[in-house]
């Protein structure tokens, strides 16, 4: 098995139980639920997920020298992860986000920045050779400097050190993760309108990116205010301009409509990190749906984060995209209902889709849906 090292962006969330929209009169007590307190971001969530899905999971990120930085390490080591790369920076409030989640609604999120507005990628490399090192995953027959971990580098658009100066931090690291011999996973969060983020020529920096990214995983709202000149596209169309920036495997989230896989041609999968250029036919041209399996949605919280998981985790265990995007749908849904995200093997291996497939689309022995360019169909 693959480890998995999750960096980049992470937060405490702070969760108030809300039977309905919060007030905001001045000098009014406005009476809410418990308080329900977790690791969240990419790095508390996904590292999370992982861990649940006993992926051998070791965290990178900045946390405050507060007390808060204290509950936050507390909370990410109980999930079994390796903490040993998340520093505490001297003169840093840590980050936190009081999660508005209403249920029937949409959630809204005060976010404070915080330690994340450091981050910028160190030790990220280290921790990539030291996991390595520590699961026997070096391919001695590539030499020694290859190695088969996995980095996932979480909500970019959220750490200024890393989109500054055109995104120089992010080009660097991306390019040091692949050249150390990692597959490279990329997670995008949405834009943020009120920071710094919206001068980024985003565009430009995903084409000078993607090209090195393995696998490259957005929400369509992420990639609405990412690519805002391509908003309203559909998650296949999405997909489809992923891999055209050059990312090897796009895994773009629709919500209700499950999510979408697309890879590149030949050519980029033999370019890609080893571990899908050497099962080649199984990675190249693919066209894959998974419809979404929620079927009690108690909260959307940390779902795409979630996803990602399932799907590194598939990558991790070396199964191809169709194994790797049932996985990744099931551990969605587990998060949506409730149930521990560890359940999503089980849910996968008894998956049986019954919706409609999409014009031209089919659904294949490996029980997920083709499209009419999947070179399986």
């Amino acid at each position: 098995m693959r480890p998995v090292i999750v960096a980049g962006h992470v937060c405490v969330d702070l969760t108030p139980a809300l039977d309905a929209p919060p007030g905001m009169e001045p000098g009014r007590l406005i009476q809410v639920g418990p308080l329900a307190m977790s690791a969240g971001g990419c790095v508390g969530n996904t590292g999370a997920a992982l861990a649940a899905l006993g992926v051998p999971t070791h965290l990178v990120a900045s946390a405050g020298s507060d007390e808060l930085g204290r509950v936050l390490i507390a909370l990410l080591a109980a999930t079994s992860a390796d903490t040993s790369g998340v520093s505490r920076l001297d003169g840093r409030g840590t980050s936190y986000t009081i999660v508005v989640d209403v249920p029937g609604r949409d959630r809204t999120f005060w976010h404070h920045l915080g330690a994340n507005a450091a981050f910028d990628g160190t030790g990220v490399i280290d921790r990539i050779e030291a996991a390595a090192r520590s699961s026997g995953t070096v391919a001695a027959s590539e030499g020694t400097g290859a190695r088969d971990a996995i980095l996932h580098l979480g909500y970019p658009t959220h750490l200024p050190a890393l989109y500054a100066d055109g995104g120089k931090a992010l080009i660097r690291l991306v390019d040091a993760a692949g050249a150390a011999g990692a597959t490279v996973s990329l997670d995008i969060a949405d834009v943020d309108p009120a920071s710094e983020a919206r001068a980024v020529h985003w565009a430009s920096l995903m084409a000078r990116t993607l090209p090195a990214v393995d696998v490259m995983k957005a929400s369509v709202d992420d990639l609405d205010t990412l690519l805002p000149d391509r908003a309203g596209m559909g998650p296949i169309a999405w997909a489809d301009a992923l891999v055209g920036l050059g990312a090897a495997v796009a895994v773009v989230t629709a919500g209700a409509d499950g999510l979408f896989v697309r890879t590149g041609a030949a050519a980029r999968i033999r370019a890609a990190a080893r571990p899908l250029r050497a099962a080649l036919s199984d990675w190249a041209d693919r066209e894959l749906w998974a419809p979404s399996l929620a079927t009690n949605a108690l909260s959307t919280t940390g779902a795409g984060d979630a996803a990602a998981a399932g799907f590194l985790a598939g990558l991790s265990h070396g199964l191809g995209p169709a194994e790797s995007a049932l996985l990744s749908a099931a551990a969605a849904a587990a998060r949506i209902s409730g149930r521990p995200v560890g359940e999503a093997y089980q849910l996968a291996a008894s998956i049986a889709f019954t919706n409609e497939p999409r014009s031209g689309w089919s659904i294949g022995p490996d029980r997920i849906y083709h499209g009419p360019r999947d070179a399986r169909v």
